[in-house]
């Protein structure tokens, strides 16, 4: 979430501080971010399931990182390089805290309360990206890395994180052993599959969000946009259990479709402030329904504690991740190459594939449904 939160900065990193370098390489590097991170949940996973540290010290580790990437900032920001470095770190401190966040919600909670808190959980993260947007699309508009200063949030949070969060070993007996063979449910491949092309598309909207707003004020604009997208996360993440009761198999193709609508809105009235804030929140509401039921699903599939970290780490963390780093290099790429430089052809792009989307899960469903009732008796 750190990475979204520093888009606003996008565009100012692109017109002041690198105008020599193409959008697009702009918005790749700060995708490595969401290639390092997979990297680091991943090894952060296997010394957890051989019990070289815990979930407790994982988490600190990573939250100390977001403080030295924001003095990494101070120190260096004058060449190309110096952006890729601050990336770099950024993924891996970002690998070590998520997956372990919601470890720590499979390990300490049963699976009737797991869908509810993971939809609160959810709501305060994007709560969390809200005020830091707002404070780096202000900072940037003095300082291009001025978002980066932020991340001395970290500080204060390893302290809570040492007091609060428990620091244990995860259980597991000679019986459980036994019985736990290693292998992930092939459904679990299904759900992250899922996380990873979502991540693609939504990850359009933030990258591409404060250059299409150009012409409607500056970095602080910006940041209100990117706010607005995280605050439709905080009430979808909020309702989350009622909404996946109303829609319940279709939850997925739900969070779609309201990606669809505010994907097309943007492209279709990029000239107003108000339609564009009401797009991004719509669009925004999507995160904290797609992401959190496909943690769910997974975490109801990955029943033994040699296979959960490993789910867990691959579903909240590298799948969404390598979405995320993949966006900028499919998405903006192919649209540059058709449309150039716009924003508005990306955005109708973009929407006319998640649309396809939604229809292909929406589909997968149906026909899952289909099989479940011939199999009861």
């Amino acid at each position: 979430m750190p990475g979204l939160a520093l888009s606003p900065a996008i565009n100012q990193i692109s017109t002041t501080a690198f105008p020599d370098i193409p959008l697009g390489s702009i918005q790749t590097v700060l995708a490595l971010a969401s290639f390092t991170q997979p990297l680091s949940a991943v090894i952060a996973a296997f010394l957890i399931n051989r019990r070289v540290v815990t979930k407790k010290i994982a988490i600190v580790f990573g939250l100390c990182l977001y403080v030295l990437n924001a003095v990494l900032a101070i120190l260096f920001h004058t060449e190309f390089w110096h952006l890729i470095m601050l990336s770099i770190v950024l993924g891996i401190s970002t690998g070590c805290v998520h997956p372990n966040m919601f470890g720590l919600l499979f390990d300490n909670f049963e699976v009737g309360e797991r869908q509810v808190i993971t939809g609160y959980q959810s709501a305060l993260l994007n709560a969390g990206v809200i005020s830091m947007s707002l404070v780096v699309g202000l900072l940037a508009t003095f300082i291009w890395y001025g978002g980066y200063l932020v991340l001395f949030v970290g500080l204060p949070a390893v302290f809570l994180v040492l007091f609060a969060v428990p620091n244990y070993w995860a259980p597991v007996t000679g019986r459980q052993k036994k019985k736990a063979s290693g292998k992930l449910n092939p459904k679990i491949f299904y759900y992250c599959a899922i996380a990873f092309l979502f991540m693609m598309v939504y990850t359009v909207g933030g990258q591409n969000l404060s250059t299409h707003m150009k012409d409607l004020g500056d970095s602080s604009t910006a940041g209100i946009g990117i706010a607005l997208l995280m605050a439709g996360g905080v009430i979808s993440g909020l309702f989350l259990n009622k909404l996946s009761i109303l829609t319940g198999d279709y939850t997925l193709s739900f969070a779609m479709g309201a990606l669809f609508i505010g994907f097309m809105m943007l492209s279709l009235f990029p000239g107003s402030l108000i339609m564009v804030f009401i797009a991004v929140f719509i669009a925004g509401s999507s995160l904290s329904i797609a992401l959190p039921r496909c943690i769910f699903m997974v975490s109801t599939l990955a029943t033994d504690q040699s296979s959960s970290q490993t789910a867990t780490a691959l579903v909240s963390t590298v799948t969404p991740a390598l979405g995320g780093f993949m966006s900028p290099v499919v998405f903006t790429n192919i649209t540059t190459a058709l449309y150039g430089d716009s924003t508005v052809a990306r955005y109708m792009f973009v929407s006319i594939v998640v649309l396809v989307m939604a229809i292909i899960v929406a589909l997968i469903t149906f026909l899952s449904g289909r099989k479940r009732a011939r199999a009861v008796p």
